[in-house]
């Protein structure tokens, strides 16, 4: 949508209020609503919603890293309008984060992946991502949560148990843009997984974000919570999102596949050096795709990608779909659903760059080393990586480490149930 098209949507009349959202570095959607009258002035004026710095960088308590801030701009995207198809005569717009001169804040993550897309176009390419992320169902009892339904992997039980969510889901995400290819039921009770149609990265990233938001809102219509937590539950399977990317030329071409690879997967070379890159950096990557402690606690189980490397079989980390021929996207399996997809994003595209430019090659279905085995492990990785550092922003990368470590330092310092079970009476 243009910004002709948004201004006439507005004097038609058929919206209200208009929510101007953005994006904080943990991936949490922050904003305010503002009534018709002040919006479209907004978008007459090309003018930005001001904001103070701190909420970009909230931990997940709601507290600011840092004691002093100034202001920053929310200028509203209209590509990223949509009509909230569940609330009364409601509209949401998407924005970038600008300094109060409108220059670009280091803060601002989907200005960051725009930029690395840039970057990817001036040496011809672009990038088509698409999403699959896994998400419970979960409702409240006396004991805390637990699923809301017990249907098994796969089954169609679980699509009809939850038949109504599901069908107002899809219906609503296509109403405002977001094409849904499949849903399922996946392997824990009341876990489901939904792929959403190929984008273009920074529009992918968009959509991820407004589908996070459906299904949230969806789920409470119902009285049930959603939760794309990694791990909520220990004695079910964890939630993952898988990434699926695939290389064109500017103009749309295939530059991903070669019938006549000498390693027998069919992929270009310039395909190999873009995965080589993403491997070369998987550890700054982790901190981004995995971004909490939570996230590695998935790790451990038997079904989740634990192979470094580029493979055929489901357990590396880069995997070649069986449909590769027909896709020509290749399955990065790493990230989880509370990523912040335009870090995630960022993070892979610079990383491919460098495999790029420096002509790396991988050769596939071989392990390569070892992964990160928590978000220390991680962060040790991306503090330690000068050219994924200086690709996103050393002051980004500092700040998103700061969080971080205030949330391994609150975690360490809380005493858990099990601790107390098992010490309470130790020593008896």
């Amino acid at each position: 949508m243009i910004k002709d098209e948004l201004l006439e949507i507005l004097k038609s009349g058929r919206v209200d209020y208009v929510r101007v959202e953005f994006i904080d570095l943990l991936g949490n959607v922050r904003g305010r609503s503002l009534r018709r009258a002040e919006f479209e002035n907004l978008i007459l004026k090309d003018s930005g919603l001001p904001y103070p710095e701190s909420l970009l960088m909230l931990d997940y308590a709601d507290s600011p890293i840092k004691s002093r801030y100034g202001d920053v701009l929310a200028i509203p995207d209209p590509s990223t309008f949509i009509i909230l198809p569940y609330l009364e005569r409601t509209a949401r717009v998407l924005s970038y984060i600008t300094l109060p001169d409108l220059t670009p804040s280091p803060f601002c993550s989907r200005g960051l992946l725009k930029r690395a897309i840039d970057k990817l176009e001036e040496k011809g390419l672009s990038i088509q991502v698409s999403f699959e992320p896994t998400f419970y169902l979960v409702k409240e009892n006396g004991n805390g949560i637990s699923p809301a339904d017990e249907a098994k992997a796969f089954s169609p039980e679980g699509l009809m148990e939850e038949q109504s969510f599901l069908r107002d889901v899809i219906k609503y995400l296509e109403s405002v843009g977001v094409q849904v290819e499949t849903i399922n039921k996946h392997y824990g009770p009341a876990q489901y997984e939904i792929r959403f149609a190929e984008k273009d990265a920074l529009s992918a990233a968009d959509s991820l974000v407004t589908a996070r938001e459906v299904i949230r809102d969806s789920a409470r219509i119902y009285k049930l919570f959603s939760t794309f937590m990694p791990k909520p539950f220990s004695n079910y399977p964890s939630s993952s999102m898988d990434v699926y990317i695939k290389l064109t030329s500017n103009d749309g071409k295939d530059i991903m596949s070669n019938i006549n690879d000498p390693k027998g997967l069919g992929l270009s070379e310039i395909a190999y050096n873009f995965l080589a890159g993403i491997i070369e950096h998987i550890g700054s990557i982790m901190a981004f795709a995995s971004p909490t402690i939570n996230s590695y606690k998935r790790f451990r189980e038997t079904v989740t990608p634990s192979l470094l490397g580029l493979g055929t079989e489901r357990h590396f980390i880069i995997r070649m779909p069986s449909n590769f021929r027909d896709s020509k996207s290749v399955e990065f399996r790493l990230a989880d659903p509370l990523a912040n997809s335009y870090l995630l994003l960022s993070a892979i595209i610079y990383a491919g760059l460098d495999g790029i430019e420096r002509k790396l090659d991988v050769e596939p279905n071989v392990e390569l080393g070892s992964l990160p085995s928590n978000l220390e492990d991680a962060l040790r990785k991306l503090n330690n990586d000068n050219y994924i550092k200086y690709s996103i922003g050393a002051e980004l990368i500092s700040s998103y480490i700061e969080l971080k470590n205030r949330e391994i330092e609150s975690y360490n310092n809380y005493i858990t149930d099990w601790e107390v079970k098992a010490y309470l009476k130790a020593g008896w």
